[in-house]
């Protein structure tokens, strides 16, 4: 009995141990074969190899600008100035050429071309009645828009007297015969010495204009013109309408002088004078040496230079 159950579980364990075997070969066996159709499926090209990676490109860092050192500037020694006056300041030119802002044409792009001078606009009737012994020379005798008209010069005191009170009258005819004035046309000098000279300007908005008459005023005095030195000059634009011209008047005279006039003209490239403009300083016992400040406001018309002109008169106190 003993021998018979001791067989029968001998049997059983050998039937357990056989099918075990048998599984794991079928799994085995599966493996293998999934394996081998991969690698015929991967040559027939069915199955896409996954893409190689390609790494970004190593960076390279820009190269390192090398600077160019800069020059030292050579400095040039300045004289030291004298308390209360500003640096030595500079003797001014007859004639001022004008600063080239943006937009203005430099002096050599507008000599490169001959100067446009418009024909003259109205007749000059030649003046009849005795006056002071004045020059009147006529600048610019032009038309300008909306019917206006625009005559410009310097005045000149050719007698042996100091007039005061100096100015002139306007007088313009249209083409029917009908008088516009007589105008006030205001010097900016206040006084006229014998050889000085003013600039003036005068405008009329009137229709069909064809000619004028100037006549110089003034009267005889004791008073003296007295010539100051500009220097320090500067020009600027204020806004579109205006130039503004600043510096220094300098008493280099023996004796004190007072009441400083500076008069601007603004002049085109043929040389005619197209604006004026004048300013006083009113202040008294300018002592010889001394200085003081000015400001003039021209009203701004094309131009290719200023000119400047200046006088004071002498303090007798």
């Amino acid at each position: 009995m003993r021998r018979c159950l001791l067989t029968i579980t001998c049997v059983a364990l050998l039937l357990t141990a056989c099918a075990k075997t048998v599984v794991v070969t079928r799994e085995v066996v599966r493996e293998t074969e999934v394996t081998r159709v991969v690698v015929v499926r991967e040559k027939e090209g069915q199955i896409t190899p996954p893409p190689t990676y390609t790494p970004y490109p190593t960076y390279t860092p820009y190269p390192t600008p090398t600077s160019t050192p800069e020059p030292t500037p050579t400095t040039t020694p300045t004289a030291t100035p004298t308390p209360g006056l500003p640096p030595t300041p500079t003797v001014t030119p007859t004639e001022t050429p004008t600063p080239v802002p943006t937009g203005t044409p430099t002096r050599s792009s507008v000599i490169s071309r001959p100067a446009y001078t418009p024909t003259p606009a109205m007749t000059r009737l030649p003046d009849k009645d005795p006056g002071p012994p004045f020059t009147i020379l006529v600048s610019a005798n032009r038309a300008g828009p909306d019917s206006t008209y625009l005559v410009t010069g310097i005045v000149r005191n050719d007698g042996t007297e100091t007039y005061e009170a100096v100015g002139a009258v306007a007088t313009f005819f249209d083409d029917q015969g009908f008088r516009h004035g007589p105008i006030e046309v205001n010097f900016p000098f206040l006084l006229l010495r014998p050889g000085e000279e003013c600039p003036f300007s005068i405008e009329i908005a009137a229709r069909n204009v064809v000619s004028f008459l100037l006549h110089p005023q003034g009267r005889p005095t004791e008073r003296q013109s007295a010539p100051v030195m500009l220097a320090h000059l500067s020009m600027s634009y204020v806004g579109i309408d205006g130039v503004r011209i600043t510096g220094i008047a300098i008493n280099k005279n023996p004796f004190k002088v007072k009441n400083v006039v500076v008069a601007g003209v603004l002049k085109d490239a043929g040389g005619q004078i197209v604006s004026v403009g004048g300013t006083y300083v009113l202040e008294e016992d300018i002592k010889p040496g001394d200085w003081v400040r000015f400001d003039l406001l021209i009203e701004r018309r094309p131009f290719y230079r200023y000119w400047l002109y200046a006088q004071a008169e002498r303090d007798w106190e």
